[in-house]
């Protein structure tokens, strides 16, 4: 995809996702450096409504129930705010994709095409896009029915550590391992699991080694930003709520492998399983990730949105943000389950928080209101607060 960014002509900014604490970051830049930013999101209290950086937000329909009166939406807010750039931030990025021929029109959308995004997003897919590059991967089976997932296990001369996913999934939920060691405790987390031909999963060898995270920024295949983060402290099971800047020349050099492979325009990110200095991937976020804190304002990030950075742009090393509340709920009852209180503790006492600052205050008590909010909905739901968050933009490959 070739965007036609020319900085002369952007000034007005459409931002959606204005629930993730990676938009109002997003929000900030933007703002200081003298754009005018717009947000948009399907919930009502979210962490931009009041920021002083955004000069509107607007409540728009939720994508995954209604994604035709959500594209109208945007169009509206588009014409009506005359918006030059549309950068997605989180999942609705799949919905805005199916909206692209609309709202291309009107102003700039900086993603992909679904069947791009889709390549990406599937876990399935993107494996085989990696394999198309001959980059190394896991070992890697796609499974439609319990009967495929038995009959591979059956078939394996030797039953190692092995990782049950669906192809569409987040923050690494609905994630099953499957073990030698407890082989009928594996058997029975199969046979609960919903699989299907339309629903299908991927079975993927375990890797022990150090897990990696990766964000950058590109353009037709160049990458105008790039960051790396290790993963240290979690919200369950796979999102990160603790990050510092490493440099990695070693997973910047795949990076620009592979979308020079693509010729890939927009956010990207990975994750990585890092072994005896082999790098394996394990799947791929075509949409931003909170890696965008590790930036800072002089680091200029928005030129890179722009294509106006001759060079690539990057954190500082050792530069480190925390989700504060993410590390009380989440972060700190596990530092004590590992017994890593202290380097929690350090961390902590140490670390900016990703929302707070002081001349931007009002989204920091925002937390509580959003919380709140995110409650309600899991007590109406069932859901967990992590699922809460996500639930009305996900997207499953529904009309690819």
């Amino acid at each position: 995809m070739n965007i036609n960014l020319n900085n002369q002509l952007i000034k007005n900014i459409l931002l959606t996702g204005g629930r993730a604490p990676v938009t109002l970051e997003l929000a900030r830049f933007f703002a200081v450096a003298g754009y005018q930013v717009f947000v948009a999101d399907s919930i009502k209290h979210h962490l931009c409504t009041n920021s002083r950086y955004v000069l509107k937000n607007f409540l728009v329909p939720q994508p995954r129930y209604n994604p035709t009166d959500y594209i109208r939406a945007l169009l509206e807010i588009v014409k009506q705010e005359h918006i030059h750039l549309l950068i997605p931030t989180c999942e609705e990025i799949f919905y805005i994709s199916h909206g692209l021929a609309e709202l291309n029109k009107y102003c700039q959308v900086f993603a992909e095409p679904i069947h791009i995004l889709n390549k990406l997003h599937n876990k399935w897919e993107f494996i085989c896009q990696v394999k198309k590059i001959e980059l190394v991967t896991p070992q890697t089976w796609l499974v439609k029915s319990k009967e495929d997932i038995f009959d591979i296990l059956q078939s394996s001369n030797s039953f190692h550590k092995l990782i049950l996913k669906p192809v569409y999934s987040r923050f690494a939920s609905n994630i099953h391992i499957l073990s030698p060691e407890n082989y009928q405790l594996s058997v029975k987390a199969i046979e609960k699991i919903k699989i299907s031909e339309n629903k299908s999963w991927v079975l993927q060898e375990f890797i022990p080694g150090k897990h990696y995270s990766s964000y950058s920024i590109v353009h037709q295949g160049k990458i105008t930003a790039h960051a790396v983060y290790p993963t240290v402290f979690t919200a369950g099971k796979g999102s990160c709520i603790y990050f510092e800047a490493v440099n990695h020349p070693q997973i910047l050099q795949w990076v620009k492998r592979f979308v020079e492979s693509l010729e890939f325009t927009g956010q990207i990110a990975f994750d990585f399983i890092e072994t005896n200095d082999i790098l394996y991937p394990l799947e791929c976020n075509p949409r931003a990730i909170s890696a965008i804190h590790i930036f800072q304002v002089s680091d200029k990030l928005e030129t890179a949105f722009l294509n106006t950075t001759s060079e690539i742009i990057q954190p500082q090393i050792h530069q480190k943000a925390m989700i504060s509340m993410a590390m009380l709920i989440y972060g700190l009852p596990d530092a004590i389950r590992y017994h890593q209180l202290r380097q929690w503790l350090m961390i902590f006492f140490s670390t900016e928080d990703v929302i707070f600052r002081l001349s931007d205050i009002m989204p920091f008590f925002s937390i509580f209101i959003v919380l709140w909010q995110s409650l309600l909905m899991s007590f109406k739901t069932g859901l967990s607060l992590i699922q809460v968050s996500t639930q009305d933009i996900e997207w499953d490959g529904e009309n690819i």
